[in-house]
């Protein structure tokens, strides 16, 4: 199994909008786990349900098991763990290595090719426990000034971080999304994209579509609700790439 955390600190960059819809692109052909550990509950919106009150994946972290919390998703082969509404990682004192227990306990990898995390915006032991069984980190980036410096700061904090629980990186892709090319201040902030992460890290930019903000009222990613959308061509080409560059890695 696969783990891919989708991850930025700063708001608005369609980290949870590149969550639901690469993991309803590699639910076509696999079966696929969405942990949800934003506490916003919107990945789970996206996907036909939504953020409980009561039970979520963040109930690991007080001794539960990840499975009890599985919800089927209005998409085959996709299950969701959904976010715990109002779980505050502040009120645990270790919270150390208990999802890579998890993984291992419930053995996770005989039941799905692919598990898809939605982080929190934040740095703290949520974003840990992740980067410990991550296989590639994607940091969604708005091609502006400072999204770039966002996508710089969230890097090197995944790097401290990965190199602090498991002692290496994870792969980490840099994804441009909201991308307008008539826009010269995108053209630079992508130029400055290559520059500072090299092309090695660089997928192709997700274009501006309204349709990827209406998805959430339909609940259902934009791959699977329509795939001759531009934002669902964007998408689906970008989970080829990530596949490939997985394989390769």
């Amino acid at each position: 199994m696969k783990t891919i955390l989708i991850s930025n600190r700063k708001g608005g960059t369609g980290k949870t909008t590149t969550a639901i819809n690469l993991a309803g692109e590699l639910a076509k052909k696999n079966s696929v786990l969405l942990i949800d550990f934003d506490t916003q509950g919107h990945a789970g919106i996206g996907v036909g349900l939504g953020p409980d009150e009561n039970k979520g994946a963040h109930q690991i972290f007080f001794g539960k098991t990840l499975s009890e919390t599985f919800m089927p998703t209005v998409i085959e082969h996709l299950t969701l763990s959904p976010a715990l509404e109002f779980f505050d990682v502040y009120e645990y004192s270790n919270l150390k290595g208990i999802l890579k227990k998890v993984y291992k306990k419930e053995q996770l990898a005989d039941f799905f090719d692919y598990c898809i995390i939605d982080t929190p915006p934040t740095y703290d032991a949520i974003l840990k426990n992740s980067l410990e069984v991550a296989d590639a980190v994607i940091i969604p980036v708005v091609p502006h000034h400072l999204g770039v410096v966002g996508a710089q700061q969230m890097f090197r904090a995944i790097y401290q971080i990965s190199m602090e629980v498991r002692g290496k990186v994870p792969f980490v892709g840099i994804l441009p999304v909201l991308f307008n090319k008539h826009l010269n201040e995108h053209k630079k902030a992508m130029e400055s994209v290559k520059e500072i992460f090299g092309e090695s890290k660089l997928f192709e930019p997700i274009g501006v579509d309204i349709a990827l903000a209406t998805q959430f009222e339909e609940k259902r990613p934009l791959v699977l609700s329509d795939k001759r959308k531009r934002g669902a061509k964007d998408y689906k080409a970008f989970a080829k790439a990530l596949i490939k560059r997985l394989e390769n890695a």
